[in-house]
Formats: structure tokens, C-alpha cells, sequence
């Protein structure tokens, strides 16, 4: 809290910000920019510069103006800021201050009251030590009393003395519950009241030692036979006895007043106690929310500097950035200044230049008539004639080279067209080999089903033999032996066509095996075969073949290569035609091309270093003339 006043203090010593909102600013910094240069050129023949001219200079302007704008939005948020503390938070740390001041009086109030009341509390614990002390001194005169007593003897004084020490008894026992009213009341003077009870405990127990000895002294005086003819004591210290006890009963009097008011006054000091004390906890209740509500402002308010800070360093880094800015445009400026200069300069020097590139016009011109007439000189010149005839001669053979590829692309292409076809050819002789193949196969396994088929039909009539073999025997008995022979013969004659039909098939079934096992090494072998039209079968000559396609494929690579090798020749002989014609079109277009940037410099600019361009020029010119001269 002694941050947060130290902050209103420095919050009401600060003067007004030069950002405020009711700060008058110079008029020459808000007044429009001129567009005279920020430094002083010097000043040139013409006229004074004008930055606006410049390529890029309205674009400085404009950011110029931008940043400015900007650095003005900004100082008056700032300076809004500020008004907002000024206005509101600062009153509100002088009211929160002026309570603190408040508090601090009424706190030292207290203090000075409680201080108050531990010093009346010192005087009551200084009173009980009086007390004490008198108690201490009472004692002393009962021993001596005691003493006189076992002196003189115990007729009449001992009742009194009785008691008299009964009286003192509930005196001190009076003290006693004073002393720990006052130690439960008061608690700022507890040690000095444990003190004195320690005392009083102390004293109690030497009332106590003294007690006994009375006790003793008592039942030894009562053991003892009585003198009736002891006469010591006088009636003059009966009379001083009797004084000193009448005063030390009007000071016991005096103490037991001294008592009720200290007692009085320590029961209104322990009700100030209690109403401080509830003041204390109503004001440390008041003080944790002000410190809490305090607290809660000073982060608004650190809050509020960190805003603060980042907006003076943004506004910081808007000046170091137009600092540059203006720093950029002062060399810029300078910068143009020079340009200009060397552009005025340069004028001279591109009218000169000029002047040469008119002349050399005229000698290009000349020397295009010369060119010219060099050129019917050389076509008048029999060398040239030779040349011509030489050329048209080159352009013959180039056109019976032109026919002699064209005979080469078609002896190809007829070529690659009986190939395909040849292929072709193949490939369909292939594919009704494969299906006379497939074909055999489904005879093959016809036949096996038809040998299998006859075979059962031998089994059966072996055993329609047998069969009747046994009817034979059977009617041998019954018929006759002329009519047997003629059933075994026919028989036997059935038998004889059914081994025969047998054999056939067998023979067959041998050459279709045969024929497919042909068939299938000369597939393997080159692929080509030749189909015999009257009976079906299989006939080829395989190496003729292949020998003869060997040739013809090999006739054809040779023709393929040929022509391959006159295509890539006379496509290398145009490229490089085509390259050439390329290059002296680029190197034209860049002749060109520098010629008429040289002439809108030359129209653009000007001064003394013309002569210099000229010279580039002239020797520019000189190059591209003998380019020239070289292709023609």
C-alpha cells in the first residue's frame, strides 16, 4: 500500500503529458508537407527541385502521410489513457490514501491507549508490589509479636493475636483474588502479576511455616503449667501494642480502598480492552478489504503502465521508422539531384551522338551501294558462273537423293508390309495347325474311346465264343456236323473282319501319334508350316524358310539403316541451318533492339556523357556491320 501511494503521489507531482489532448503542438508539425526537398540541394541552372518528379516519391508521401496518421491515432489513445488515470483512478488513490492516514491516527490512538493501560496496569502490578512489601513487613511484626508473646507469655495476647492473624489471613487472601482478577483482566501486565503470585504462593508459604510454628508454640504453652506470677508485660506496651495495631488497621483500611479503585479501574481499563480489541478486528477486517481492493488496483494500474510502455515503444519504433524514412528521402533526394545533374550533363554528349549515328547512317548506306555493286561484279564473274552450274548440279543430285530416299522409304515400307503380312500368313497357318492339332487329339481320343469300345466288343464275343463253343458242344449232341462247320465258319469269318477292323484302327491311331509328334517339333522349331491340300497332311521345309526370311530381314535392316543414317544427316545439315538462321535473327533483334533503347536514351536524356555512348555505339555498329558483311 505504500507502493500504491507513492504511485499517487508521483500520479499527482506529474505534469501534463506533451501527448495530451490539450497540448497545443507546433504549427509547423502539423502544417502540410511542402514538396521542397528536407535537406539543401544545390540549386542547378533551371529550376529549384521538386520532389513529386521522383518515381516513388508519392509513394513516400503516402507512407509518409500513413505513418503519420497512425503516430496521431495513437498519442490520442494514449493521451485518453492518461486523462482516464488522471481523472478517475488518480482521485481514487488520494481517497484510499486519505483512509490510510486515517487509520494510521486511529491506530496510533489505540496504541497510545493501550500503552495507557499497560502503564495503569504497571501502577496496579506496582501496588500489589506494595502490597506485597506491606504484607512482608506484617509478617515481620507478627514475629516479632510472636516473639514478645514467648517472651512474655500467652495470657492475654493470644486471643488477640489470634485474632488479629485471622484479620491479616483474609486480607491477604483478599490480595490474592485481586492479584488474579487483575492477571485474567489485564492481559499486557500477566508477567509482572505471575511475578507477584509467584510472591504471593512464597508468602502464603511462610504464612504457612508460620502457622505450624504458632501451632507448635501453641500446644507448647498449653503443655506448660501457667505462672500466674509472671508480670513482664506493661501496661505501656499493651498501650503501644494496641497503637500499632489501630494503624496498621487504618492502613489496611487504606489499602483495601487503594484496591477497590485499582480493581474498579482495571475492570474499566478490561471493558476499553474489549471495545479496542472489537475495533481492532472491525479495522483489520476494513484494512484486508482495502488491501485486497488495493491490491486489485495496483494490477490495474501495472496493467495500465505495461499498456503504457508497449504504446511509448510502438510510438518509439513509428519515430525511429520515420526518422528513416526522412533519412531515406533526404538520400533519395540527393540521389536525384545527382541523377538530374548527370542527365543534363549527358544531353550535350547524346546530341553528338546523335550526330555521329546520323553519319554513320549515311556510311552504312554507302557501303550497302558498295555491297551492291559488289554483288553484280560478282555475278558478272566467271567463278560465279562455275558456282552457279556447280550448285544447280548440287541441287540435282540433292533431288535424285531426295528420289533415292523416297525408292528407300517405299522398298521399306513395301518391305515391312510383306513382313506384316507374311506374319500375318503365319500366324493364321499356326492357328489351323493348332486347330488340326486339337483336332487329332479329338480323333485320338475318339479312336481310344473306339479301340476301348472294340476291345469290350472282343471281350464280349470271346465270350459269345465260348458261349458257343459250349452250344457247339451242346449241339453237337443235338444236330448235326455239316450244320456245326457252317456256324464255326461264319464265326470264324466275323472274327476275322472284327481283327481286321482292329488293325485298321490300331494303324491309324499309329499315324495320327506319329503326325501329331511331327507337328509339334516343327511348331517348336520355327513355327512355320505348309498343309497338303489334296490328302490333309503335313508337309514343310523349315531352314528354307527361315534362311530366306533371314536374307530378306537382313536386306531390309541394311535399307532401314541407309535411310536412317541419309533422315539423320539431313535433319543434323538443317538443324544447324536452323541454328545459324537462329542465332543471326537474335543477334539482329538485339542489334536492334539496343539501337532504339540507345535512341530513347539519346531522346530521353542528355548531356556530357554522350560522347562516351557514341563511342559504344560506333563500335556496336562496327560489329554488327561486319556480322553483316560476313553473312552476305
Amino acid at each position: 500500500m505504500d507502493m500504491v501511494g507513492s504511485l499517487s503521489d508521483a500520479m499527482d507531482d506529474l505534469q501534463p503529458l506533451s501527448i495530451a489532448t490539450n497540448y497545443q503542438q507546433p504549427s509547423s508539425y502539423g502544417a502540410p508537407r511542402s514538396s521542397g526537398p528536407l535537406s539543401n540541394p544545390t540549386a542547378t541552372g533551371s529550376s529549384r527541385y521538386d520532389t513529386d518528379n521522383l518515381p516513388g516519391g508519392l509513394s513516400l508521401q503516402q507512407e509518409f502521410s500513413q505513418l503519420k496518421a497512425d503516430y496521431s491515432a495513437n498519442m490520442e489513445k494514449l493521451n485518453q489513457t492518461m486523462n482516464s488515470i488522471k481523472q478517475f483512478w488518480s482521485p481514487e488513490l488520494k481517497r484510499e490514501r486519505q483512509m490510510r492516514r486515517e487509520e494510521a491516527t486511529r491506530i496510533a490512538q489505540l496504541e497510545r491507549m493501550l500503552a495507557a493501560a499497560g502503564g495503569s496496569a504497571a501502577s496496579v502490578v506496582g501496588g500489589n508490589a506494595a502490597l506485597q512489601m506491606e504484607i512482608a513487613a506484617r509478617d515481620d511484626r507478627i514475629r516479632q509479636l510472636t516473639n514478645m508473646l514467648d517472651e512474655q507469655g500467652p495470657s492475654t495476647m493470644m486471643a488477640a493475636n489470634e485474632i488479629r492473624y485471622r484479620e491479616l489471613e483474609q486480607t491477604v487472601e483478599h490480595l490474592q483474588g485481586m492479584l488474579k482478577q487483575a492477571h485474567a483482566g489485564d492481559a499486557g501486565g500477566r508477567f509482572a502479576l505471575e511475578t507477584a503470585l509467584r510472591r504471593l504462593d512464597e508468602k502464603n508459604e511462610r504464612l504457612a511455616h508460620m502457622e505450624e510454628e504458632l501451632n507448635r508454640y501453641r500446644n507448647l504453652r498449653a503443655q506448660q503449667p501457667r505462672d500466674f506470677t509472671d508480670k513482664t508485660v506493661t501496661k505501656h506496651d499493651i498501650v503501644t501494642m494496641k497503637l500499632k495495631m489501630e494503624r496498621s488497621e487504618i492502613e489496611l483500611s487504606e489499602r483495601k480502598q487503594e484496591l477497590a479503585g485499582c480493581q474498579a479501574r482495571i475492570r474499566d481499563l478490561e471493558d476499553e480492552n474489549m471495545d479496542l480489541k472489537s475495533h481492532m478486528h472491525v479495522y483489520r477486517d476494513n484494512t484486508s478489504q482495502r488491501d485486497h481492493t488495493n491490491t486489485i488496483l495496483q494490477g490495474d494500474v501495472e496493467a495500465l503502465r505495461k499498456k503504457l510502455e508497449a504504446k511509448n515503444q510502438a510510438v518509439e519504433q513509428r519515430e525511429a521508422t520515420i526518422t528513416r524514412l526522412e533519412k531515406e528521402l533526404r538520400e533519395s533526394r540527393h540521389e536525384a539531384l545527382d541523377r538530374l545533374e548527370n542527365v543534363r550533363q549527358t544531353e550535350l554528349r547524346m546530341t553528338q551522338v546523335v550526330g555521329r549515328l546520323d553519319g554513320l547512317e549515311n556510311t552504312l548506306r554507302e557501303k550497302d551501294a558498295e555491297i551492291d555493286r559488289m554483288k553484280h561484279r560478282l555475278t558478272s564473274h566467271p567463278d560465279v558462273v562455275k558456282e552457279k552450274e556447280f550448285n544447280d548440279k548440287i541441287e540435282k543430285l540433292t533431288e535424285e537423293k531426295r528420289l533415292l530416299e523416297r525408292l528407300v522409304d517405299d522398298i521399306r515400307r513395301t518391305g515391312d508390309k510383306e513382313r506384316q503380312l507374311q506374319l500375318e500368313t503365319y500366324q493364321k497357318e499356326v492357328e489351323q495347325l493348332k486347330g488340326t492339332v486339337d483336332n487329332l487329339q479329338k480323333e485320338l481320343t475318339d479312336r481310344d474311346i473306339l479301340l476301348e469300345s472294340q476291345n469290350e466288343k472282343i471281350g464280349d464275343l470271346g465270350r459269345e465264343v465260348q458261349s458257343a463253343k459250349d452250344r457247339l458242344q451242346a449241339a453237337m449232341v443235338d444236330k448235326g456236323a455239316d450244320e456245326l462247320r457252317k456256324e464255326v465258319e461264319v464265326a470264324r469269318s466275323e472274327v476275322d473282319k472284327l481283327l481286321k477292323m482292329v488293325r485298321a484302327l490300331e494303324k491309324e491311331n499309329a499315324q495320327i501319334v506319329s503326325q501329331y509328334k511331327q507337328l509339334r517339333g516343327t511348331v517348336d522349331r520355327d513355327g512355320a508350316v505348309k498343309v497338303d491340300g489334296r490328302t490333309g497332311l503335313v508337309s514343310s521345309n523349315p531352314v528354307q524358310q527361315h534362311s530366306q526370311f533371314q536374307k530378306r530381314i537382313e536386306e531390309l535392316e541394311e535399307a532401314l539403316r541407309e535411310s536412317v543414317s541419309i533422315t539423320a544427316e539431313r535433319e543434323v545439315h538443317l538443324a544447324q541451318q536452323k541454328h545459324l538462321m537462329h542465332n543471326i535473327s537474335q543477334q539482329l533483334n538485339d542489334s536492334k533492339r539496343e539501337v532504339q533503347e540507345l535512341r530513347r536514351k539519346i531522346a530521353d536524356t542528355g548531356g556530357p556523357d554522350r560522347e562516351a555512348t557514341m563511342r559504344a555505339m560506333d563500335a556496336e555498329r562496327r560489329q554488327h556491320v561486319e556480322q553483316l558483311l560476313q553473312l552476305k
